[in-house]
């Protein structure tokens, strides 16, 4: 593949996509392939069937290849599931006192420090990610070489995986026929996708909802402060709806999709849809009902999020600003 296209691909619990960007000047990119189909060999977020999935990764990778006009033999993977766990970390280092000056090996030692830790043996950091630096009682430093001081401290988002999650993930996309370059978590992945740097800077909490997932990253000084995973997406309302409405949950997501609301005041009262697979043929109900069942469900998720992140300074400072993407709606 020549190297001005980058292409990527999701492997999601429902659905896998691949994209072809084409870079430009000025770092643009621009999508010229795009291929989406159901997932054949994952559930949430674990490779349970090689075979299946890598066939699936080939047959969504082709038709991505096809529309770009491009051979693909590399991609870069989107990970995500509940395995995956992120938190903060600090390391701290004197600076020698013959120079006193901040120097890149000490910026990177600060760092290897930060990410010395101990982790349980079949965790695995994937990303270790600057957040600040403090020079001697100066905090908030995003670039200290070259700075005088006498100690240099730094702080670190990290984010762990379980190895084989990931290597039977990396297993999959080979077994078809590509090599990975990348591995990058998912609400990372997006985020640098569909946030302003204005919006990093000022605060910004990002939502990757997928089916069976909701991934977060939270932003604040230009830097990610927060990320996580939480076992409960799209396929959670389509369930409620499925159970609620007494219908198929294939008819559920179609339900979902046409005329769903995440809150029952957006609803007009006199609102009816008609609902295919109700009793003995179709049905009529109102659309604040089918918003109505969803309603809890939504605020459950968003809820489980806020107080994953509530006692985050960044997250007070960002205020209202959330931004949502994925495909779980």
């Amino acid at each position: 593949m020549l190297p001005e296209f980058i292409v990527s691909i999701d492997l999601g619990s429902e659905r896998t996509a691949v994209l072809v960007g084409e870079t430009g000047s000025g770092g643009t990119l621009r999508i010229i392939g795009a291929s989406s189909r159901p997932t054949s060999g994952i559930r949430k977020g674990a490779v349970v069937d090689m075979e299946e999935a890598a066939e699936c990764v080939r047959e969504t990778a082709d038709h991505a290849a096809r529309m770009a006009g491009v051979e693909i033999d590399c991609m870069c993977a989107g990970v995500s599931g509940p395995h995956i766990r992120s938190f903060n970390s600090r390391g701290m280092i004197p600076v020698p006192r013959d120079r006193r000056e901040i120097t890149a090996g000490d910026v990177e030692q600060a760092n290897r420090i930060a990410c010395n830790i101990t982790l349980p043996a079949e965790m695995e950091i994937l990303h270790s990610i600057p957040q600040d630096y403090i020079v001697d009682a100066h905090r908030g430093i995003s670039d200290p070489v070259g700075m005088t001081a006498s100690r240099l401290g730094t702080e670190v988002h990290l984010v762990t995986v379980q190895a084989v999650q990931v290597e039977n993930a990396v297993k999959v996309i080979e077994k078809a026929g590509f090599e990975v370059v990348n591995v990058v978590f998912n609400p990372l992945a997006a985020a640098h996708a569909v946030l302003l740097e204005d919006e990093m800077e000022a605060g910004c909490l990002l939502i990757d909802m997928g089916a069976c997932m909701s991934s977060f990253a939270l932003y604040g000084g230009g830097s990610i402060r927060s990320s996580g995973v939480l076992g409960a997406g799209g396929n959670n309302v389509t369930n409620d709806l499925a159970v609620g409405l007494r219908i198929p949950k294939g008819t559920a997501e179609e339900v979902k999709l046409r005329w769903g609301l995440a809150l029952a005041s957006f609803a007009a009262e006199d609102e009816v849809v008609t609902v295919p697979g109700m009793g003995s043929g179709e049905g009529e109900i109102r659309r604040q009902i089918i918003a109505a069942i969803m309603e809890p469900r939504c605020e459950e998720i968003f809820s489980m999020i806020k107080s994953a992140v509530s006692n985050d300074p960044h997250f007070l400072a960002a205020g209202s600003t959330v931004v949502l993407t994925g495909g779980g709606w």
